[in-house]
């Protein structure tokens, strides 16, 4: 054995399995790859190389009951598979590990039982010839005279030839005969290599699994391969951290060259922002040799997401962190109008005092507009006259609502006119604009730019951003003619959207059709918590950016079970804390769930002041979201339901879901279309807080819970 330290490389499948474990067991397995990256030789691991069919693989023990499935080739070791000591080597007898860099393939493939493959009959033996098509098999590189040199007969050379795949070959050698798993060697092998084995074999066998991993990895889902150092401190994070490399079914959205803008949409926990951080990778890494000097822009409407977004993409193979901007709209939006000499002041104190004026101004108790809560009609000019960019009462006139369920008659539109020109007038008087104001200076001045400032942008979570937020965006990483390939990717889900108002593509102007990748399988929920968030948003109408449909429709499936939701009802404020205080030190005891595992999330910033206090009082170390930046910390997270967007924790506790609060009741100013409105993005508001859980769920309330749950309540283990 070489003195070198060891190093090991996993797949994304890998990860898929181990979230399926109890958290002690993966918490085992992390501590299993540590060691083995420190010892091999540690006797607590049991490193044995597997007889039979598996004698390829390699196993370690991770606990009593619990193997890990290794490829192992001098002192590089490929950690391919996890699970119950009987089930995993079951599943290594009928699985091969294929290594091809011709084909860019890395891979552990495996006949599975319960998916029978039909096994490639012979056809009438005829001269072989390099194929025409695109379609690269297994052995296109060896000829007929080659494998019979190998030893195969003309009959199994003819059934070799119908392999259209790896899997195909596998069969044969499972089904059939394991003469054929001769073929399998000879897949990532060339006739050359194979006639003068190299002096050192077991020397070369690990330089090939070195150069496959380093070049083709990425792309086949496996990750670089990790020193003992590096293993060590990412034994120590969040698994979450470890979930940050791309499913190779993912692999067509990173690469693709799109001639217009392309768009990525799935379901919650369908693995979109990886999909988008990857995306920007490898777009910085072709921009560097195509176009030396060019920068990519990652961002969102959410202030908090673009550290952590940041810290992920850092955490990537083939990341280039110099050469990619991470930064919320709002932040952006003030520098663009900085460099254009302007310098707009937002103080909210100032932007609260001129709506409130203004709106005392205009509407009065016999107006149009007095069925509307001040909040709703502030909303209405942020999001749809400021939000599209509207110029003229009769662009508002005529303005399709978007988002908005309300109907607004000529009389209200003109009134709603009315109070934007008076709010207009109270800005001005106090010397200041608001943040809708600086996104529409700042799309103003890009537009007039003579050449691009990004040479690509990608907007995450772009279902929360204004039109003319889109506008801003689009004319940063476009050229004046609009011509540049690759210069935008639109990542987003509408049945997420949490914010009031809305737009479609085809309002911007934006074409995404035979450009867009739709992502249908859910990485982060079990099953039962999945159902729970469905059953609570149930049935509801979304409007997409590009088109509309039921949520229940763009459900993703999910491949893990695990425990049902718990749905605890309490007696008071101070039992239900005490509650919430013993469920995380409960889940803390459990080995591999840490403080920094688990999310508390409430409505409202004033309920998570209560929560912090609340919690902290019992001796809960916690942490706001609005200070978190994606490092793993020792303290439970606590934020709004808002601010809980684009994150995931392994546990997740929903505080105070009392029929009396949430949704909040309709006001007397609100009229019933307007409740309605907002009963819609509570619905959404709650999914998306429900589906930031990845392992747990627990739901607390006061006397009667709300009527979301209760609708939902099949979904739920219940206790008082």
């Amino acid at each position: 054995m070489s003195s070198a330290a060891p190093e090991i490389s996993w797949p994304i499948e890998f990860f898929g399995r181990l979230r399926k474990l109890a958290p002690a067991d993966s918490h085992r397995v992390l501590g299993a790859l540590e060691l083995l990256a420190e010892d091999p030789d540690h006797p607590s691991l049991n490193i044995e190389k597997l007889a039979g069919r598996a004698k390829n693989f390699w196993s370690i023990r991770a606990s009593q009951s619990i193997r890990v499935l290794l490829v192992k080739e001098g002192n590089l070791y490929c950690a391919v598979d996890v699970g119950p000591h009987d089930e995993l080597y079951a599943r290594a007898e009928r699985s091969r590990f294929v290594a091809d860099p011709r084909r860019g393939i890395i891979k552990l493939v495996t006949l599975e039982v319960d998916e029978p493959r039909a096994v490639p009959a012979p056809r009438a033996a005829q001269a072989w010839s390099a194929p025409v098509v695109e379609i690269v098999r297994p052995l296109d590189h060896w000829s007929n005279p080659e494998l019979i040199e190998a030893g195969f007969s003309q009959d199994e050379i003819s059934q070799l030839r119908e392999c259209a795949d790896d899997e195909d070959i596998l069969a044969l050698a499972i089904e059939v005969d394991d003469r054929f798993e001769l073929a399998l060697e000879l897949v990532s092998t060339t006739p050359d290599q194979w006639r003068s084995p190299a002096i050192d074999e077991e020397a070369e066998a690990e330089e090939r699994l070195r150069v496959a991993v380093t070049e083709h990895g990425a792309l086949s889902g496996f990750t670089r391969f990790f020193s003992p150092e590096e293993i060590g401190k990412l034994a120590a994070a969040p698994i979450e951290d470890w979930m940050i490399f791309l499913h190779p079914q993912q692999e067509s959205a990173i690469n693709k060259r799109y001639d217009g803008p392309a768009r990525i949409r799935g379901a919650a926990g369908t693995g979109k922002t990886v999909v988008a951080l990857h995306r920007t990778a490898a777009l910085a890494d072709r921009f560097r040799d195509e176009e030396p000097g060019a920068r990519v822009l990652f961002t969102t409407f959410i202030k908090s997401l673009p550290p952590v977004f940041e810290h992920l993409y850092e955490r990537l193979p083939n990341s280039r962190p110099d050469e990619v901007e991470f930064v919320h709209i709002d932040k952006l939006a003030s520098r663009i109008c900085a460099e254009d000499d302007r310098r707009p002041t937002t103080s909210p104190r100032d932007i609260d005092a001129a709506f409130a004026t203004a709106y005392r101004r205009v509407v009065t108790t016999d107006s149009p507009l007095a069925g509307f809560s001040r909040n709703y009609l502030r909303e209405e000019i942020a999001a749809v006259i400021k939000g599209r960019g509207l110029a003229s009462l009769d662009d508002y006139l005529n303005v399709t609502r978007s988002g908005r369920r309300t109907r607004f008659t000529e009389p209200m539109r003109q009134q709603v006119w009315g109070l934007k020109d008076a709010y207009a007038e109270e800005l001005a008087n106090r010397g200041t604009v608001d943040f809708a104001d600086v996104i529409l200076m700042a799309r103003d001045h890009a537009r007039r730019r003579t050449q691009a400032t990004f040479r690509a942008a990608i907007i995450d979570e772009a279902q929360d951003l204004t039109l003319v937020g889109l506008q801003l965006i689009r004319a940063l990483a476009t050229d004046p003619a609009g011509s540049r390939p690759d210069s935008l990717l639109i990542v987003g889900d509408g049945a997420q959207r949490i914010y009031a108002g809305g737009f479609t593509l085809r309002q911007a102007g934006i074409e995404v059709r035979g450009r867009t990748v739709v992502l249908r399988h859910n990485y982060r929920n079990t099953a039962e918590i999945l159902a729970a968030a469905q059953g609570v948003a149930g049935d509801e109408p979304v409007e997409d950016l590009a088109e509309d449909f039921k949520r229940a429709e763009e459900s993703a499936e999910t491949g893990r079970s695990g425990l049902k939701p718990r749905l605890l009802t309490c007696t008071s404020d101070g039992q239900m804390w005490d509650l919430v205080a013993t469920a995380i030190a409960e889940l803390v005891a459990q080995e591999g769930v840490e403080f920094g595992d688990v999310g508390v999330f409430v409505p409202t910033n004033a309920a998570v002041t209560t929560a912090k206090n609340a919690l902290e009082h019992r001796r809960v170390p916690t942490l706001t979201l609005d200070r978190y930046e994606g490092i793993p910390t020792p303290h439970v997270k606590i934020g709004t339901y808002f601010r809980a967007k684009g994150l995931e924790f392994k546990a997740v506790l929903l505080p105070g879901l009392n029929e009396a609060d949430y949704p909040r009741p309709r006001q007397p100013d609100q009229s019933d279309a307007e409740y309605e409105e907002y009963h819609s993005l509570a619905i959404g508001q709650l999914f998306v807080a429900m589906t930031r859980a990845r392992d747990v769920l627990q739901i607390f309330s006061t006397g009667t819970v709300s009527h979301l749950i209760a609708a939902a309540s099949d979904s739920f283990e219940e206790s008082k």
